[in-house]
């Protein structure tokens, strides 16, 4: 990096960083507003490296990406080509589940119709829920049939 002088003119880019120090700073909380701002006003009104560095003279040094915790502590990932054994699903009636809440619905369906044939006092109507039982019986006996 070469050595500036203080009487050379900067680029919009060293303004850019300059600005960012002191947008870090202000959030950091080292500048509360009022200064943080009369410095964003100097730092577009100066024009020369000796008149930017008091701008952030008391500041600290430009801060550097930082891992997060979270991934500094986690194990890294496999080599490439070399890939690590998949656990095997611990439920063995997990293709049963959305036949669970259907069965449930067919169920209500099914007391209903019976409800209503009490009701009827024994007359009991078309067993309408077979329209529901039907695809039913087709999800449940479809998943017998799947590998785990």
């Amino acid at each position: 990096m070469p050595q500036y002088q203080p009487h050379q003119r900067f680029t919009e880019a060293d303004r850019d960083k300059i600005a960012g120090r002191l947008r870090d700073a202000f959030a950091d909380g080292r500048l509360d507003q009022p200064e943080f701002s009369s410095r964003l006003d100097q730092l577009y009104t100066v024009q020369t490296y000796g008149e930017l560095e008091p701008l952030v003279r008391d500041l600290p040094a430009v801060r550097t990406y930082e891992t997060p915790k979270v991934v500094q502590d986690s194990k890294p990932g496999p080599e490439p080509g070399n890939f690590p054994e998949r656990k095997k699903d611990n439920h063995p009636d997990r293709g049963r589940r959305s036949v669970g809440g259907f069965t449930g619905v067919v169920l209500i369906n099914v007391l209903i119709w019976f409800v209503i044939g009490i009701g009827n006092g024994g007359h009991w109507p078309h067993f309408w829920p077979v329209w529901l039982l039907i695809p039913w019986a087709i999800i449940a006996l479809g998943g017998l049939g799947r590998r785990r």
